[in-house]
């Protein structure tokens, strides 16, 4: 027997959904993605940066001396920070950060970076 024939078409969910109620939208698959917003949290120049992420993330260009200086939104929502050598973050400092998920130093070391 030809298998062709064996195997039934299943209806799509998605558009058993859409159809079945009054205004039902598409359904999506997770939620909708955003660009990332990533924080230069020091420095005065950001020529270099924002060629490289403007396509791909939102920068936040803080130049800020210290966590009191930049702004709760960026506190809150930044995922990564790029930061230079005038700014110094304690543990207090980074516990600050709600989503924050890497730092990139822009030099070399790390000593002004609590990373115990």
């Amino acid at each position: 027997m030809d298998k062709r024939k064996m195997i039934t078409k299943r209806t799509r969910i998605d558009t058993t959904i859409r159809g079945a109620g009054s205004g039902a939208g598409a359904i999506t698959n997770g939620p909708i993605q955003t660009r990332p917003l990533v924080a230069l949290l020091d420095g005065r120049d950001c020529s270099i940066e924002m060629p490289i992420l403007k396509d791909v993330a939102t920068v936040a260009f803080c130049d800020a001396q210290s966590t009191s200086e930049i702004h709760e939104k960026v506190l809150n929502e930044a995922v990564g920070a790029l930061m230079w050598h005038t700014i110094v973050l304690t543990k207090e400092d980074l516990e600050k950060f709600k989503t924050l998920r890497i730092i990139v130093r822009i030099g070399s070391g790390v000593d002004n970076i609590d990373v115990k």
